[in-house]
């Protein structure tokens, strides 16, 4: 069976994301692209795969990364997946990025940590405790085993990690994968439960309903 795999989290400016087509286990296609602007390529991404590997056999299941990550970048990925899932009538999934980075890496108990805004991490731990955190957060983190965009790569943190791409503590080795790849996120979803496809927020959202109140509904 074809999988349409989506990854629009990475909110950095490393080549993060990615659209995959799948025949079984094996990559048909893919198209990565930088987390910066990634959600304005998404659309054209999947007409090309497809054009590519002959539209004629449509995918029969979606899978897409749900987050934590990306504002924007989740919510243009998943409404695309969604959409296309509903007019293919075929099944959608969801997959954590910890839990495709974990089964990409084969590291189970790997803590993920990837990039949020304002100077700190979203933190998704193998027993799948989520939360964002300061950057300063790190420096006392109860783990051995770090991954992520945070800690490698392109976008990786100076105020943790050092010009050689080690964490500044000798007792937590960082290994080096960033992103998920295509093979990583299809096997988290063959294996973890599947979520729906609504982005997996960690903050509060910052919209507020108006002092004044709402507008009355128009008669």
């Amino acid at each position: 069976m074809r999988s349409l795999i989506f990854n629009g989290a990475g909110a950095g400016t490393g080549e993060t994301n990615l659209i995959a087509l799948m025949e079984g286990e094996t990559v048909l296609a893919v198209e990565i692209l930088s987390g910066r602007g990634a959600s304005e390529r998404f659309a054209p991404a999947v007409r090309k795969l497809l054009e590519q590997c002959g539209d004629s056999e449509l995918p029969g299941q979606v899978i897409a990364v749900v987050g934590p990550g990306s504002f924007t970048g989740l919510r243009a990925s998943l409404s695309l997946a969604a959409g296309l899932a509903r007019g293919w009538g075929c099944p959608a999934k969801g997959v954590r990025l910890g839990d495709a980075l974990r089964e990409m890496a084969h590291s189970p108990q790997a803590l993920c940590v990837c990039l949020a805004r304002r100077g700190r991490v979203f933190i998704d731990s193998p027993d799948r405790e989520l939360r964002a955190a300061p950057v300063e957060d790190l420096k006392e983190l109860q783990t051995s085993i770090l991954l992520g965009d945070a800690v490698y790569g392109a976008d990786s943190l100076a105020e943790c990690v050092g010009e050689d791409g080690i964490l500044r503590r000798p007792d937590i080795r960082i290994l080096p994968f960033a992103a998920p790849d295509a093979l990583g996120i299809y096997r988290a979803a063959c294996k973890a439960m599947s979520l729906p496809l609504m982005p997996l927020y960690v903050d509060p959202p910052e919209a507020r309903p108006p002092s004044m109140g709402l507008r009355p509904a128009p008669v």
